[in-house]
């Protein structure tokens, strides 16, 4: 199972709306369609396939479109938020993103906006489900706390198995996977830091 999303609206409707956000942001920003196939790391072909709601876009995708925009996944895809203006306190709603079949799910709770993006996930990894993932912007960082059942993670070529009580840090600028390591689910909290812009210039802010 990829990160290919089976989200709660129908595929027609989050492209539809995923396409208008991104020809409307690229638009105000002045990106040229290179340019922003240049910030995701996707090809041009990718980022035609999405302003026209012909392609299917996965979590990683999204992410990365996201950070390309200084946006929240959230935001770009036009969930808006509830507090008021300059209020300190701002009321959100959570966004089922990814299910299968057999019944495993990654929701995102709550997320930031801006360059640098911080998103509170909760996942459910089935027994047999595997979630596969495309790397992140440079230096993306996740931290995982396991509530329930074993979860196998890997990154790259390493691979780590935790237990209940157990957590992780993680550096998914590279392809990694999450998967129940038992016949019991999985479930896990997820927070993930991502810095949006181009390779240089988040290797520049981490420098």
């Amino acid at each position: 199972m990829t990160d290919t999303m089976m989200v709660v609206e129908t595929e027609q409707q989050l492209g539809s709306v995923l396409a208008s956000r991104i020809q409307n942001l690229r638009h105000e920003q002045m990106l040229s369609l290179d340019a922003l196939a240049k910030r995701t790391g996707l090809s041009k072909g990718t980022v035609v396939a999405l302003e026209k709601g012909t392609a299917n876009p996965s979590i990683g995708v999204l992410c990365r479109l996201a950070a390309a925009f200084s946006l929240s996944v959230s935001d770009l895809l036009s969930y808006p938020a509830n507090g008021a203006p300059g209020s300190p306190i701002e009321r959100t709603t959570s966004k089922t993103l990814w299910t299968s079949p057999k019944g495993s799910q990654a929701q995102l709770q709550v997320s930031t906006s801006g360059r640098t993006m911080f998103e509170l996930w909760s996942w459910t990894i089935m027994p047999g489900d595997e979630f596969q993932a495309d790397g992140h912007s440079p230096d993306t960082r996740e931290l995982i706390s396991v509530a329930e059942g074993s979860l196998r993670i890997r990154v790259g070529s390493e691979t780590l198995v935790l237990n209940a009580g157990e957590g992780a840090r993680l550096v998914t600028d590279q392809e990694h996977s999450y998967a129940a390591a038992g016949d019991m689910p999985a479930r896990f909290s997820m927070a993930v830091l991502e810095r949006g812009g181009s390779a240089e210039e988040t290797a520049s802010l981490a420098n």
